[in-house]
Protein backbone atom coordinates (compact mmCIF):
# COMPACT_ATOMS: atom_id res chain seq x y z
CA UNK A 1 0.00 0.00 0.00
CA UNK A 2 1.59 3.20 -1.05
CA UNK A 3 1.30 6.19 1.54
CA UNK A 4 0.31 9.63 0.57
CA UNK A 5 3.26 11.89 1.75
CA UNK A 6 2.10 16.09 2.74
CA UNK A 7 5.03 17.49 0.27
CA UNK A 8 3.63 20.88 1.75
CA UNK A 9 5.94 22.52 4.59
CA UNK A 10 4.91 22.27 8.00
CA UNK A 11 4.29 26.09 8.40
CA UNK A 12 2.22 26.32 5.54
CA UNK A 13 -0.46 23.14 6.13
CA UNK A 14 -3.05 25.48 7.97
CA UNK A 15 -3.25 27.85 5.05
CA UNK A 16 -4.66 24.58 3.01
CA UNK A 17 -7.69 24.11 5.32
CA UNK A 18 -11.39 25.21 4.77
CA UNK A 19 -12.23 27.78 6.47
CA UNK A 20 -15.72 26.41 7.66
CA UNK A 21 -16.49 29.86 9.48
CA UNK A 22 -16.35 31.90 6.64
CA UNK A 23 -18.35 29.39 4.81
CA UNK A 24 -21.01 29.35 6.79
CA UNK A 25 -20.73 33.04 6.57
CA UNK A 26 -21.16 32.90 3.08
CA UNK A 27 -24.07 30.76 3.11
CA UNK A 28 -26.05 32.79 5.73
CA UNK A 29 -25.17 35.61 3.32
CA UNK A 30 -26.95 33.69 0.65
CA UNK A 31 -29.91 32.86 2.80
CA UNK A 32 -30.36 36.25 3.75
CA UNK A 33 -30.39 38.00 0.30
CA UNK A 34 -32.87 34.84 -1.10
CA UNK A 35 -35.12 35.40 2.19
CA UNK A 36 -34.83 39.44 0.65
CA UNK A 37 -35.72 38.78 -2.57
CA UNK A 38 -38.85 37.04 -1.83
CA UNK A 39 -39.40 39.15 0.85
CA UNK A 40 -39.10 41.90 -1.71
CA UNK A 41 -41.35 40.26 -4.45
CA UNK A 42 -43.72 39.17 -2.18
CA UNK A 43 -44.79 42.21 -0.47
CA UNK A 44 -44.68 44.08 -4.12
CA UNK A 45 -47.57 41.63 -4.95
CA UNK A 46 -49.18 42.46 -1.94
CA UNK A 47 -48.96 45.93 -2.50
CA UNK A 48 -50.05 46.02 -6.09
CA UNK A 49 -53.58 43.77 -4.96
CA UNK A 50 -53.82 46.71 -1.95
CA UNK A 51 -53.15 49.22 -4.97
CA UNK A 52 -56.04 47.51 -7.31
CA UNK A 53 -58.51 47.12 -4.17
CA UNK A 54 -57.74 50.71 -3.35
CA UNK A 55 -58.47 52.19 -6.81
CA UNK A 56 -61.59 50.19 -6.98
CA UNK A 57 -62.83 51.28 -3.91
CA UNK A 58 -62.39 54.96 -4.80
CA UNK A 59 -64.29 54.17 -8.17
CA UNK A 60 -66.68 52.88 -6.14
CA UNK A 61 -67.03 56.05 -4.01
CA UNK A 62 -66.98 58.27 -7.16
CA UNK A 63 -70.05 56.17 -8.52
CA UNK A 64 -71.70 56.44 -5.07
CA UNK A 65 -71.03 60.15 -4.93
CA UNK A 66 -72.81 60.97 -8.66
CA UNK A 67 -75.60 58.81 -7.43
CA UNK A 68 -75.85 60.84 -3.81
CA UNK A 69 -75.54 64.09 -6.04
CA UNK A 70 -78.50 62.99 -8.64
CA UNK A 71 -80.29 62.00 -5.78
CA UNK A 72 -79.86 65.50 -4.04
CA UNK A 73 -82.89 66.75 -6.07
CA UNK A 74 -84.85 64.53 -4.69
CA UNK A 75 -84.35 65.16 -1.27
CA UNK A 76 -85.13 68.91 -1.80
CA UNK A 77 -88.24 67.79 -3.04
CA UNK A 78 -88.99 65.66 -0.32
CA UNK A 79 -88.47 68.90 2.16
CA UNK A 80 -90.27 70.91 -0.16
CA UNK A 81 -93.47 68.52 0.11
CA UNK A 82 -92.62 68.13 3.82
CA UNK A 83 -92.83 71.79 3.94
CA UNK A 84 -96.08 71.97 2.15
CA UNK A 85 -97.52 69.46 3.82
CA UNK A 86 -96.82 71.41 7.34
CA UNK A 87 -98.42 74.61 6.10
CA UNK A 88 -101.60 72.99 5.05
CA UNK A 89 -101.50 71.14 7.92
CA UNK A 90 -101.18 74.31 10.30
CA UNK A 91 -104.19 75.92 8.15
CA UNK A 92 -106.35 72.78 8.66
CA UNK A 93 -105.94 72.36 12.26
CA UNK A 94 -106.53 76.47 12.50
CA UNK A 95 -109.92 76.36 10.62
CA UNK A 96 -113.64 75.97 13.22
CA UNK A 97 -115.27 73.14 11.74
CA UNK A 98 -118.89 74.69 11.17
CA UNK A 99 -120.25 71.28 9.97
CA UNK A 100 -119.45 70.09 13.58
CA UNK A 101 -120.72 72.68 14.87
CA UNK A 102 -124.08 72.52 13.12
CA UNK A 103 -123.79 68.40 14.06
CA UNK A 104 -123.53 69.16 17.91
CA UNK A 105 -126.01 71.54 17.18
CA UNK A 106 -128.67 69.27 15.80
CA UNK A 107 -127.75 66.80 19.03
CA UNK A 108 -128.85 68.93 21.41
CA UNK A 109 -131.50 70.74 20.16
CA UNK A 110 -135.32 69.39 22.23
CA UNK A 111 -137.67 68.44 20.15
CA UNK A 112 -140.45 71.03 21.09
CA UNK A 113 -137.61 73.90 19.83
CA UNK A 114 -137.64 74.93 16.25
CA UNK A 115 -135.53 77.72 14.83
CA UNK A 116 -136.74 80.69 12.61
CA UNK A 117 -133.41 82.16 11.61
CA UNK A 118 -129.68 80.54 12.27
CA UNK A 119 -126.35 82.55 11.20
CA UNK A 120 -122.94 80.64 12.07
CA UNK A 121 -119.79 82.74 11.36
CA UNK A 122 -116.41 80.96 12.06
CA UNK A 123 -113.20 82.84 12.55
CA UNK A 124 -109.69 83.35 10.62
CA UNK A 125 -107.10 80.67 10.59
CA UNK A 126 -104.50 81.97 12.12
CA UNK A 127 -101.73 83.48 9.80
CA UNK A 128 -98.83 80.99 8.37
CA UNK A 129 -95.81 82.64 7.86
CA UNK A 130 -94.65 81.38 3.64
CA UNK A 131 -91.14 81.02 2.72
CA UNK A 132 -89.63 83.21 0.84
CA UNK A 133 -92.60 85.74 1.15
CA UNK A 134 -91.45 89.59 2.26
CA UNK A 135 -92.79 89.96 5.74
CA UNK A 136 -95.22 92.73 5.69
CA UNK A 137 -98.23 93.97 7.87
CA UNK A 138 -100.21 91.33 9.20
CA UNK A 139 -103.88 92.05 9.02
CA UNK A 140 -106.35 91.55 12.10
CA UNK A 141 -107.15 87.84 12.21
CA UNK A 142 -110.53 87.23 13.96
CA UNK A 143 -110.14 84.11 15.99
CA UNK A 144 -113.46 83.73 17.27
CA UNK A 145 -116.93 82.90 15.38
CA UNK A 146 -120.26 83.48 16.42
CA UNK A 147 -123.81 81.56 16.37
CA UNK A 148 -126.85 83.57 16.38
CA UNK A 149 -130.43 81.62 16.87
CA UNK A 150 -134.01 82.77 16.90
CA UNK A 151 -136.74 80.02 17.45
CA UNK A 152 -139.50 78.86 19.41
CA UNK A 153 -140.81 76.94 21.71
CA UNK A 154 -144.05 76.34 24.05
CA UNK A 155 -142.69 77.55 27.56
CA UNK A 156 -139.91 79.17 29.39
CA UNK A 157 -139.02 76.16 30.74
CA UNK A 158 -138.10 75.12 27.76
CA UNK A 159 -136.04 78.10 26.37
CA UNK A 160 -133.68 77.76 29.85
CA UNK A 161 -133.38 74.02 28.73
CA UNK A 162 -131.74 74.83 25.52
CA UNK A 163 -129.22 77.23 27.21
CA UNK A 164 -128.62 74.82 29.42
CA UNK A 165 -127.86 72.06 26.63
CA UNK A 166 -125.57 74.86 24.37
CA UNK A 167 -123.64 75.89 27.32
CA UNK A 168 -122.36 72.33 26.63
CA UNK A 169 -120.99 72.36 23.49
CA UNK A 170 -117.15 73.09 23.59
CA UNK A 171 -117.14 74.33 21.13
CA UNK A 172 -119.68 77.14 21.74
CA UNK A 173 -118.89 79.95 24.72
CA UNK A 174 -120.48 82.69 26.41
CA UNK A 175 -124.16 81.57 25.78
CA UNK A 176 -126.71 84.83 26.10
CA UNK A 177 -130.45 84.87 25.51
CA UNK A 178 -131.55 88.00 24.24
CA UNK A 179 -135.31 88.07 24.10
CA UNK A 180 -137.63 85.21 25.39
CA UNK A 181 -141.46 86.37 25.13
CA UNK A 182 -143.25 87.29 21.72
CA UNK A 183 -143.34 84.31 19.05
CA UNK A 184 -141.43 84.80 16.17
CA UNK A 185 -142.77 84.57 12.83
CA UNK A 186 -146.04 82.86 12.05
CA UNK A 187 -146.85 80.31 14.65
CA UNK A 188 -150.47 78.79 15.60
CA UNK A 189 -152.30 81.46 17.74
CA UNK A 190 -154.15 78.29 19.08
CA UNK A 191 -151.03 76.94 20.88
CA UNK A 192 -148.99 79.06 23.56
CA UNK A 193 -145.88 79.67 22.08
CA UNK A 194 -142.41 81.15 23.23
CA UNK A 195 -140.12 82.98 21.04
CA UNK A 196 -136.47 83.19 21.80
CA UNK A 197 -132.99 84.74 20.11
CA UNK A 198 -129.98 83.80 21.69
CA UNK A 199 -126.07 84.30 20.73
CA UNK A 200 -123.10 82.63 21.63
CA UNK A 201 -119.74 82.81 20.30
CA UNK A 202 -118.05 79.89 18.44
CA UNK A 203 -114.44 78.58 19.02
CA UNK A 204 -111.95 76.25 17.43
CA UNK A 205 -111.78 73.02 19.14
CA UNK A 206 -108.97 71.22 17.02
CA UNK A 207 -105.46 70.66 18.66
CA UNK A 208 -102.90 71.89 17.10
CA UNK A 209 -101.25 68.49 16.17
CA UNK A 210 -104.57 67.45 14.22
CA UNK A 211 -103.70 64.99 10.92
CA UNK A 212 -104.86 66.28 7.80
CA UNK A 213 -107.36 63.80 6.00
CA UNK A 214 -106.16 60.59 4.43
CA UNK A 215 -108.12 60.36 0.61
CA UNK A 216 -108.93 57.13 -0.83
CA UNK A 217 -107.43 56.49 -4.32
CA UNK A 218 -108.71 53.96 -5.94
CA UNK A 219 -106.43 52.98 -9.15
CA UNK A 220 -108.12 50.82 -11.70
CA UNK A 221 -105.65 47.89 -13.22
CA UNK A 222 -105.63 49.01 -17.15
Amino acid sequence: MVRRINLVPVDQRQRTRTDLGFVALGVAAVVVLVGLAFGYFYYSGALSDKEAELADLQSQNAQLTAQLAALGKFQEIETQRQAAEDLARVIYAGRTLVSEVLGDLSLVVPDNVWFSTISVTAGDPPPVPIPGQADGATPAVVTQGSLSITGNTYSFEDVARFLVRLDQMPSLGSVVLGSAGEPVGAVDPAKDVRGFSVTATVYNTQTEDTQLPVSRVEVEAP
